[in-house]
């Protein structure tokens, strides 16, 4: 293998196996394209059950009824990243506080191709201080 490959496969080793973070590819539209080991362990999905689903889903019913997942994009589209501290969904429908940061991913020419969505699970105490 090239030393490019190696470092390729070993990035992309690193973020699959990372347990402490959410970090999930989107595309364009919000759709789930990547799902690493912290995902599962933070959302509670299997990468085969939820790749190709909307990142929406993880929002209360009340924050995807007031657009908050569509202004999140629209905001890391327009100043290159949004962060956000509220209540999320995990499979099943247990509720948890996440703290999250959506990162806009640029073409070579300066267009918004996707997206990384970096979620952390804290607790309620934890709020306060960001």
């Amino acid at each position: 293998m090239k030393k490019r490959e190696v470092l390729e496969k070993l990035h992309q080793q690193m973020i699959a196996e990372i347990q402490d973070y959410a970090i999930i590819l989107l595309d364009i539209d919000g759709t789930i394209l990547t799902w690493n080991k912290g995902a599962e362990m933070i959302k509670g999905y299997k990468e085969e059950e939820i790749l190709g689903q909307n990142f929406r889903l993880f929002y209360m019913p009340q924050d995807r009824q007031a657009g908050l997942p569509e202004q999140l994009i629209e905001q890391a589209k327009k100043e290159g990243r949004a962060r956000h501290i509220g209540r999320r969904l995990k499979k099943g429908g247990s509720i948890f506080w996440g703290s999250i940061l959506i990162t806009a991913l640029h073409d070579d020419n300066g267009e918004v191709i996707g997206f990384t969505k970096l979620t952390r699970e804290i607790d309620e105490n934890q709020t306060s201080n960001y």
